[in-house]
């Protein structure tokens, strides 16, 4: 998991609960681990943004799609090029 830092003091924190908001979303609840010069309390957001590599059955299923547009024969000349 990542690194959690207090917005405050840039100290490390510890993330104490979590809250799913979605399948892409989730509040951390988080303590400043500083806990003599800052001790402050809060929360982060963390959302999934995108992929920069789809899943490969992401793709596979993507590549098939794509081939079934072509034209038969043009389906065969890619097959037979590669």
């Amino acid at each position: 998991m990542a690194r959690v830092n207090c917005p405050n003091c840039l100290a490390k924190a510890t993330v104490t609960s979590r809250e799913k908001q979605s399948d892409h979303v989730v509040h951390l609840y988080c303590s400043c681990n500083n806990t003599k010069a800052c001790g402050a309390t809060f929360r982060i957001c963390q959302s999934f943004d995108h992929f920069l590599n789809p899943p490969v059955t992401n793709t596979t299923e993507m590549a098939a799609a794509l081939l079934k547009q072509l034209p038969r024969q043009a389906q065969l000349d890619l097959l037979n090029s590669c």
